[in-house]
Formats: C-alpha cells, structure tokens, sequence
C-alpha cells in the first residue's frame, strides 16, 4: 500500500461515497477491486460489447434520429 497527501478538501470529497454508505475507505476500495477484477475478465468485456450492440441498435424513445453533421 502507498500513502499520499493530498489537501483535507480532496481527501474528504475522496471519502464522501464510502461515509455515505457507513463504510471505510479501506472497504470502498476493495468494492472498487473487486469490481475491476470481475469487469476485466474477457467474459465480462464480452458481455458489455454483447449488450452495447443489443441496445444500440434499439431506440428507446421511437424518435427519429437526429443529424448532428453540421455541428460535429
């Protein structure tokens, strides 16, 4: 484990998710490692691409699609 200051205002904005939910720091990241581990498995990226194309492709409003071209 590396430790770092970093300014009170930081660290507390840092620590808000976790005081929110009554946990530690310490268990805020291990839900984030443990989050990461599972997502970065090749089954898991397949998934994601799986279901990206599944809903890109399904307007969920049943508008029209609207051309951007002239501003992008």
């Amino acid at each position: 484990m590396t430790t770092i200051k970093v300014p009170t205002e930081l660290r507390d904005w840092i620590a808000e998710p976790a005081r929110n939910r009554r946990e530690t720091m310490a268990e805020e990241e291990e839900f984030w490692a443990q989050a990461r581990a599972t997502m970065g498995t090749a089954a898991a990226r397949a998934d994601l691409r799986r279901e990206r194309e599944r809903f890109s492709t399904t307007p969920a409003d049943e508008l029209d699609p609207e051309d951007w071209s002239d501003i992008l």
